[in-house]
């Protein structure tokens, strides 16, 4: 598989701070890779130093041959990065239907998924399709949720990044995000996830990546992490 993105020693700072030393990391055309690890080990620092929401201080990051480092979050996004953030952060004063044509994006070149539409968006969601004329600050953390999904999808990403992306929901809702991502993958987009469910996501994961205070502790199969219950003890235990 090409790659398509690419983390080489990405070492970042909060100020004078260092938090990423390091970091490896590639995701693959048509790959679903899992980002785990602790609360606080340099997740979404990670994911903001890919969308260039905070600066590199050495290392190199490129998607599809583009140097990420020092470009701009909406040159980012231009480039095919699609970001979920964690706490979903939905506009609370537009509607579901205002919020999905707001942020519609022709596919990027080159991109062998479907583009994505309003009437595609509610088959993978029919519940946006029930609460269209609602406010975002009017929906429930789930339907929040399928919308922050769905407004990232509308900007027809090449790559999907998710943070924390079933954090703090009920478990049906959970399943079904769960469901929606391994229906995207059978798709063919490419997906970067943050979550904490080893199992959950060894059923829609290519290769798992674990972070232990800014640095790469363990990378490998899914099926290899299952194996090494002290791995995950270790490093995802509380």
């Amino acid at each position: 598989m090409t790659e398509l993105l690419t983390l080489d020693a990405v070492r970042a700072s909060h100020g004078a701070t260092p938090v990423l030393f390091g970091v490896d990391l590639t995701v693959r055309e048509g790959e679903v890779v899992a980002l785990m690890g602790r609360n606080g080990m340099g997740k979404t620092t990670t994911v903001r130093a890919i969308m260039g929401l905070m600066p590199i201080t050495a290392g190199r990051m490129r998607f599809r041959d583009r140097d990420l480092a020092g470009l701009a979050p909406h040159r980012a996004a231009r480039l095919g990065l699609g970001l979920v953030p964690e706490g979903r952060r939905v506009f609370p004063n537009l509607t579901v239907f205002e919020t999905l044509l707001a942020t519609a994006r022709p596919p990027t070149p080159g991109s062998a998924v479907e583009p994505w539409t309003l009437e595609r968006i509610t088959d993978l969601f029919p519940r946006l399709l029930e609460r269209a004329d609602a406010m975002g600050g009017q929906l429930s953390g789930g339907e929040q949720q399928m919308l922050a999904i769905s407004r990232a999808l509308m900007t027809n990403p090449a790559l999907l990044i998710l943070d924390e992306a079933t954090e703090g929901l009920a478990p049906v809702v959970r399943d079904q995000i769960r469901t929606v991502l391994a229906r995207l993958k059978a798709e063919g987009l490419s997906i970067l996830v943050i979550d904490k469910s080893v199992a959950a996501l060894a059923r829609v994961a290519d290769s798992m990546v674990i972070l232990e205070k800014g640095r790469v502790a363990w990378s490998g199969r899914p099926a290899a992490l299952l194996a090494a219950p002290e791995v995950q003890h270790r490093h995802l235990g509380v």
